[in-house]
């Protein structure tokens, strides 16, 4: 039994869920017995992994901005999952260079957003933050970074991942202790 059918009719939230590592989560967690609902922008790509397996058919697909706060609160609040995993974000270094506060902006507030609504939860619910490797204080090392090596980022797009690493620790710190309902956690992907 994978992961004791913990998913099993479970309310998922995904953020994010129509880029390619949302969709794969998507599709994952489907196929695991939950119940998901995504969140993200239009995808406007021809191709993408999310179009091309149908994953619309069988996830509730919600065209929201992760920075509309409104929007989060009521979505949350009427969904009441039993889990969230964020993965929506501005994730091209490339482009936070060009777009710097549309990077900021998403990333930083639309994971504050989050965490924010998440603070309204009445029931037991595991959050999962996805940041990045990026978020480190990039020192050319030839080996991987470390949970305690410092934080950084030189460019829009890593400085914002790191500055998101700072709010969940705040908020888990501050409003999420050991007696909440709700869980919080991070995980930092990389390619």
């Amino acid at each position: 039994m994978l992961f004791s059918n913990i998913y099993q009719d479970k309310k998922v939230l995904v953020t994010g869920h129509n880029g390619f590592k949302g969709a794969w989560l998507s599709l994952w967690l489907h196929n695991l017995g939950a119940k998901v609902t995504g969140i993200s922008l239009e995808n406007k790509a021809e191709e993408s992994f999310f179009k091309a397996n149908g994953i619309s058919e069988f996830v509730e697909d919600k065209n929201l901005d992760i920075r509309n706060l409104n929007s989060i609160n009521f979505l949350i609040k009427e969904l009441q999952p039993d889990f969230v995993f964020h993965l929506a974000a501005q994730a091209l270094v490339r482009r936070s260079y060009k777009d710097p506060l549309e990077t900021w902006s998403t990333n930083l507030f639309g994971t504050l957003n989050i965490l924010e609504a998440m603070r309204s939860m009445q029931k037991k619910c595991a959050c999962i933050l996805i940041t990045s490797d990026k978020c480190y204080d990039n020192k050319e090392w030839s080996w991987g970074y470390r949970e305690n090596d410092l934080l950084g980022g030189s460019d829009p797009y890593s400085a914002s991942k790191a500055c998101c690493e700072l709010a969940i620790k705040s908020y888990i710190k501050s409003f999420y202790d050991k007696n909440s309902l709700v869980r919080i956690a991070s995980a930092r992907a990389g390619n």
